[in-house]
């Protein structure tokens, strides 16, 4: 009781306390309704690059409804269907490429302000268009390799090339350095022949009796349907603009002072 008397009170720091208290409560609100409704604790993301533009621009917040909550429907069901979101025929989806972690906002945060890299087993999400699912085993392309496992094809509206063509080979991995992260638990296999180092980073693919190091989008590998983390519904023009500043504002300072 006398603590809320004490918060009643008119001195500056009891209102400070109560905004901070109602601000709390308000986001704790939407991510509690966002849940019950929509399938996620956080629905909105900001579209940081023009790889779905015109359908999507940087500094658009898009709305997501989380995968448990939905069906995904790629183009080629789409098309067929007569079915189109963004423009186009199937659904835009949000996605962790190679299975990594999402990027919090406090490594955000630490990345901006501290000059600390990002954590290297995190990414942030990609928005791309699900293209067409394919089966293990069953080319991801016209002459390209098999499916280590089932999911999706996917590329951004604005790319020339689907995300698991858009990337490259950098060198074959030492055995040895493979094994001993292996051994210390430190290697994930998130796919069939296909590895995420989570000490570094690094996405390993197995071709030929060879272990390979990969760059890309999602290079070699389909979206695994349980790295889809939502669907996209609509977009809120220029809002994620708000979101985005501080990025923006931290690599500009980043430059000035390298």
């Amino acid at each position: 009781m006398k603590l809320l008397e004490w918060l009643k009170g008119e001195g500056q720091v009891q209102g400070f306390i109560r905004d901070l208290i109602f601000v709390a409560a308000v986001v704790g609100g939407i991510s509690i309704l966002s849940q019950v409704t929509l399938g996620v604790w956080t629905p909105m993301v900001a579209v940081e690059s023009g790889s779905m533009y015109p359908n999507m621009k940087v500094g658009d917040i898009i709305v997501i409804q989380g995968a448990s909550r939905t069906e995904v429907i790629p183009w080629d069901e789409g098309e067929a269907e007569n079915y189109t979101t963004f423009n186009n025929p199937g659904n835009v989806i949000l996605y962790r490429p190679y299975g990594k972690d999402k990027l919090t906002l406090a490594d955000q945060a630490a990345h901006v302000l501290l000059r600390r890299p990002y954590p290297p087993d995190k990414a942030t999400p990609v928005i791309h268009r699900a293209m067409r699912w394919v089966d293990e085993g069953e080319p991801m392309w016209e002459g390209g390799p098999a499916a280590p496992f089932a999911g999706y094809i996917t590329k951004g509206d604005n790319n020339s090339e689907i995300d698991q063509n858009a990337g490259q080979l950098l060198g074959v991995v030492k055995e040895s350095y493979f094994n001993d992260q292996m051994a210390k638990g430190l290697i994930e296999e998130v796919g069939n022949g296909t590895y995420l180092d989570h000490e570094f980073g690094y996405v390993f693919v197995r071709r030929g009796g060879e272990t390979y190091v990969i760059f890309g989008i999602n290079y070699l590998m389909p979206v695994h349907e349980d790295w889809v983390i939502g669907v996209a519904r609509f977009r809120i023009p220029v809002v994620g603009y708000v979101r985005l500043l501080p990025n923006i504002i931290g690599n500009e300072m980043r430059e000035l002072l390298s």
